[in-house]
């Protein structure tokens, strides 16, 4: 039986400098629409209604937009155990963008998540040594309907969480298990389509792009509706971790994915910090403490 070979990071260049370039885009959509949302209530709400007739909020979506579609084009040259993981390092560069236009330094704690997240994406990276399964390793139709009906089913009962942390963390991880699955989908259709002589005449590929396009739709609509039952602090991690959890896994038995079992004792850990990292810097306040002084007459 043919084992893919193990290339890593490495074997997969293009797909990488994409993913890193989606994390930039995220990274700025994020700011972008916190600087939106930081009017709102003590709470965190979101109002929508409010939020579309801010430009800046606008802008943000935009960026994020941008951010998938490369991410797109990420998960076409690079497997999803290496492009998800990757954007998780999203927080760590709205945290470097946000320091610099707040003019403030970093708290301890933010420094301390953004090296966990960083020394523990690049451990995992490397010891974990991603890799696609075979070009023949794709999930049969009643699989993907199945996935499809989940994430919808899974969404659509978030949906009914009540507003409060309960509820911004249930739509939260609801929302990430979606993100993951389609990133997964989206993958599997670039797999089918490299696959079919021609296209139009694969099934499989149609199934598996309009499925990824429903959930992908149904992600967004399980992050919204986490960002809108409680604060960001709560929404966000959920949603930041549960992505590449979710996706790992799912692309493991959908795409034959793998990851280096040998080295296991290694990336285990080392995703474990990684996490860690994140969550510290999803729940950081947002407040500057230790603002940048300037020289008198400098702006």
């Amino acid at each position: 039986m043919h084992t893919p070979h193990l290339a890593g990071v490495g074997g997969f260049t293009t797909g990488t400098v994409l993913a890193i370039v989606a994390a930039v885009l995220f990274a700025v959509g994020s700011v972008l629409q916190h600087q939106a949302l930081s009017g709102d209530g003590p709470g965190g709400g979101v109002d929508l209604r409010v939020l579309v007739r801010q430009p800046v909020w606008i802008v943000g979506q935009a960026t994020t937009v941008s951010g998938s579609l490369v991410q797109v084009a990420a998960l076409a040259l690079a497997p999803v155990s290496i492009v998800q993981p990757m954007l998780a390092g999203a927080l760590v560069i709205a945290l470097g963008i946000r320091a610099v236009r707040e003019r403030c330094l970093p708290s301890g704690g933010e420094v301390l998540g953004a090296a966990c997240t960083i020394g523990g994406l690049t451990v995992f990276l490397l010891a974990a040594r991603p890799a696609q399964g075979r070009p023949d390793h794709l999930p049969a139709p009643v699989v993907v309907l199945c996935v499809v009906a989940g994430v919808v089913l899974l969404v659509g009962l978030a949906a009914r969480a009540r507003h409060g942390t309960a509820g911004a963390v249930v739509c939260g991880v609801c929302g990430g298990i979606a993100a993951g699955c389609a990133a997964v989908l989206i993958s599997a259709a670039f797999k089918a389509a490299a696959r079919a002589a021609h296209v139009v005449s694969s099934g499989l590929f149609w199934l598996l792009l309009v499925a990824a396009v429903v959930v992908a739709v149904t992600s967004q609509l399980g992050s919204q509706q986490a960002y809108s039952r409680g604060a960001l602090a709560w929404s966000l991690p959920a949603l930041t971790v549960v992505d590449p959890l979710a996706a790992i896994p799912a692309a493991r038995l959908l795409l034959g994915e793998r990851l280096e079992p040998g080295h296991a004792a290694v990336w285990a850990p080392a995703g474990l910090l990684a996490v860690v990292g994140v969550v510290l810097l999803a729940r950081t306040d947002s407040s500057c403490r230790r603002p940048v002084l300037l020289r008198p007459g400098r702006r």
